[in-house]
């Protein structure tokens, strides 16, 4: 249980560390597009030039809400900050107590993987769309993704691949993802979310199943250094 405790702290200071980076980007985001916005009402004709250029950052902005919130909900599990009914946990004893978390946890498990699962499906299905900005006419008149287009025929469609996408879209095949679009991919923390609560929620049951089996109360897991 010890190990699995020192896990989940380290994946909850990761969770957090990536929160704070992405709310921290989009900060600086918001401000320069804000920023841009204003001097475009003065007259400088370089600000709409940059405004064209920071097209992508509404969509950013839309999907870094939607990682801060699947961040939150999944710390806000770590801590034990989640809805939770607790009314039979506080009348019962402490053993009893203990077996209740650990049905409940189980329970509160399955649920957040079956939803990981209904989602990761959700997301390969949208994946399934290439849009046009990301396709080519393949050499046999077949529309085709521009990260997997031959080099020539990029060159003779002046095209080039976004090469750090393609180079992440290459990672997430290796786990069955394969991504369409940058928008498509960002909508992966979902399901990576719920998984990482599902673990969670695990690792809490096994803790409560075994204090109630040895009738010891859990170590508390924030006191371990």
């Amino acid at each position: 249980m010890k190990y699995i405790r020192r896990f989940d702290r380290g994946l909850a200071r990761g969770e957090a560390a990536i929160a704070a980076t992405t709310l921290l980007i989009m900060i600086a985001v918001a401000a320069t597009q804000a920023a841009l916005r204003n001097l475009t009402n003065l007259d400088f004709s370089w600000a709409n030039v940059a405004l064209e250029h920071m097209e992508w950052a509404d969509s950013f902005l839309q999907k870094g809400t939607l990682w801060l919130a699947f961040f939150g909900a999944s710390l806000s599990t770590y801590d034990e900050r989640h809805i939770g009914i607790d009314v039979l946990p506080r009348l019962a004893p402490p053993r009893i107590k203990q077996l209740i978390r650990a049905v409940v946890s189980t329970f509160a498990s399955v649920t957040c993987f079956y939803l990981s699962r209904v989602f990761w499906l959700s997301v390969l299905n949208n994946a399934k769309e290439i849009p046009l900005e990301y396709s080519v006419l393949g050499a046999s008149d077949e529309m085709i993704h521009i990260c997997e287009a031959p080099a020539q025929i990029l060159a003779d469609s002046g095209l080039s691949s976004p090469t750090l996408f393609c180079a992440v879209r290459s990672a997430l095949e290796v786990f069955g993802a394969k991504m369409s679009t940058p928008d498509v991919a960002l909508q992966l923390i979902v399901p990576a979310m719920f998984m990482f609560m599902a673990i969670r929620f695990l690792s809490r049951a096994l803790a409560a199943s075994a204090a109630f089996i040895t009738n010891k109360p859990p170590e508390d897991a924030e006191g371990e250094g």
